[in-house]
């Protein structure tokens, strides 16, 4: 189980990095502000400098560094945990937020602030802007919830 969760987080890191290097190094997103995709659907160039939404911002090197650090040690459990995952879609689960929990470390690294782009809005009304990592974190977080609801001592 361990194998299919470390494959899944290196394919989640790979797609957020190849994700973050189009809309930065090669759609130049930072110049372009807010491009509309769809009347409810827009790219835009935000720097996360706290974590989900914003919060608990870390706008100096000494918050940037602290929530590395609490980032790894938050990857660190769930590879340990993974080790002892006995199904398919724990495996999977801690695998897609591992790779997402990556993909934001590097770029705070990087960075010294997360990348998002993906906004949805609905007139006035505005979601918080993600990217990739973020929706396979949610994703992973969700199916930890089934898993912990429906779980069955089987390997499905």
């Amino acid at each position: 189980m361990f194998r299919l969760g470390f494959i899944i987080a290196l394919i989640v890191f790979s797609i957020d990095r190849l994700s973050k290097w189009w809309f930065i190094d090669i759609f130049k997103l930072p110049a372009k502000g807010t491009v509309e995709i769809f009347n409810i659907f827009d790219v835009v160039m935000v720097w996360n400098r706290g974590v989900s939404f914003g919060f608990l911002s870390a706008s100096d090197d000494v918050g940037r560094w602290a929530l590395v650090g609490l980032n790894l040690i938050i990857v660190t459990v769930l590879i340990y945990w993974l080790k002892s995952a006995k199904n398919y879609n724990l495996s999977g689960a801690i695998g897609l937020i591992i790779g997402g929990a990556c993909g934001n470390i590097y770029d705070r690294v990087k960075f010294g602030a997360v990348a998002d782009f993906f906004q949805f809005h609905w007139e006035d009304w505005y979601f918080a802007v993600f990217n990739f990592a973020d929706s396979f974190i949610f994703i992973g977080a969700m199916l930890l919830i089934f898993n912990s609801n429906f779980r069955s001592d089987s390997k499905n």
